[in-house]
């Protein structure tokens, strides 16, 4: 399992409905989600980028962040488009619960999740 926290992520999801835009799953350097269009560079700012719990290669050294990717994952490097407004991601907009992402051979599945208190 694979956990992005809502206080990271709703600003990505924020993003894609405002550009009427895919958010975007990414596994290769790291685990990440982005959007697929962006004003960022416009306005001299970086691209939203929000990693995994884990999977950020900025902090977590290589072989940790590649082995909890791997293990959810595999070993191939994917991009995944997905539709911003579909009601998962409405609780972690509206009510702060986190993301859990698991996969398996076929399916990718995505469940809001309440914060631990």
């Amino acid at each position: 399992m694979i956990l992005l926290t809502a206080s990271d992520l709703r600003t990505v999801l924020v993003e894609a409905r405002a550009h009427t835009c895919h958010v975007v799953l990414v596994k290769d350097q790291g685990v990440y989600m982005i959007t697929d269009k962006s004003n960022a560079s416009d306005n001299g700012l970086p691209r939203l980028i929000v990693y995994a719990t884990g999977c950020n290669p900025e902090t977590v050294p290589f072989d940790d962040w590649w082995e909890c990717a791997r293990a959810e994952f595999g070993g191939d490097d994917f991009v995944e488009y997905l539709d911003p407004d579909a009601a998962v991601f409405d609780r972690v907009i509206d009510d702060g619960w986190n993301l859990e992402i698991r996969a398996d051979a076929n399916h990718l599945y995505l469940n809001a999740v309440k914060p631990d208190a």
